[in-house]
């Protein structure tokens, strides 16, 4: 039976939204949510950015809280020695290698950038750090280079790939299609989906990606990041239990899970949202209201009941 990994992105991607700035408080605060939630692979930030950033992820590892404490790392040394003075045990190692980002990213050749990605991952693996590797702006990636740079990475011995639609372009017919087509061809390493919410669709292309084999999946508490931000976690971790699919979270803590984390980030978000916006299982029509007092599956999909204690 198909499991579910999340992959909580909220003290990474969340501190990349406008107006967050997270503390090492704020940083714990929110990893013991997460883990009171049944999280347990937390994506926790970019320790080479700055002194605050490698202070947070080694507070957070120190604080041993989680399982498994992921750290971002562009493709240099420096940013993996950062890593791994930090004690987290895994690394995510991301680089680009579609035409924007030879030209303007990092500004080297796709075979300079395969090179570099191989050496990066022979690198982090003599630390003893487990490697993810993602390929940024994979969506606007031709499938052929794709599945070429995962190759390599994979024979370097990453542990784990990644494929990242950082500019929320997506849509889940071509996202089917190019998961499977990624699991084909590399049937036995793990992979892991990360969508940004751009076009609105970043819960129906993981949704779409996990039909067709992704098995880890990157998510934020109350979708925040990056501009729109990706993958929501209390409505991911929802939509699996609806399907029967199983994961590493858990629907009864769903709601409390998502009034820490937007206490402690300072930021609100739409009443509408499914799940955890306040107006989700508000009714005011009369012929809503009376036949919910009969039954509350008359104009509810899940009983509200079921993601609080």
């Amino acid at each position: 039976m198909t499991f579910i990994t999340l992959v909580d992105s909220t003290l990474r991607e969340g501190n990349q939204a406008p107006g967050v700035k997270l503390t090492t408080k704020s940083t714990l605060t929110i990893a013991y949510a997460l883990a009171d939630a049944g999280i347990d692979f937390i994506e926790a930030g970019h320790p080479y950015a700055s002194k605050q950033e490698f202070d947070r992820v080694t507070a957070l590892v120190k604080s041993k809280i989680a399982k498994n404490i992921l750290a971002h790392s562009r493709a240099h040394q420096d940013d993996i020695d950062a890593v791994a003075a930090t004690g987290a045990n895994w690394i995510g190692i991301f680089a680009g290698i579609n035409e924007t980002s030879q030209k303007y990213r990092i500004r080297k050749s796709k075979a300079q950038i395969q090179d570099l990605i191989k050496r990066s991952v022979l690198y982090a693996k003599s630390l003893g750090l487990k490697v993810r590797y993602t390929i940024e702006d994979a969506s606007r990636t031709p499938s052929d280079d794709l599945i070429e740079t995962f190759k390599i990475a994979k024979a370097a011995g990453a542990d784990r790939i990644c494929y990242a639609d950082s500019l929320g372009v997506c849509d889940p017919f071509k996202v089917q299609a190019t998961i499977k087509l990624i699991r084909q061809s590399l049937s036995d390493i793990d992979l892991e989906v990360h969508f940004h919410d751009d076009r609105g669709l970043a819960m129906a292309n993981t949704l779409a990606s996990i039909e067709a084999g992704a098995t880890f999946i990157s998510c934020t508490v109350n979708g925040i990041g990056e501009r729109c931000g990706i993958t929501e976690t209390c409505l991911l971790i929802t939509n699996l239990h609806f399907n029967s699919i199983l994961c590493s979270g858990k629907a009864s803590k769903v709601l409390k899970l998502s009034s820490i984390v937007s206490k402690e980030l300072g930021d609100a978000f739409d009443r509408r949202r499914p799940i955890i916006g306040e107006y989700s299982f508000v009714h005011t029509a009369k012929l809503h209201v009376t036949a919910n007092s009969r039954n509350k599956n008359c104009y509810h999909w899940i009983d509200p009941a079921y993601l609080s204690e």
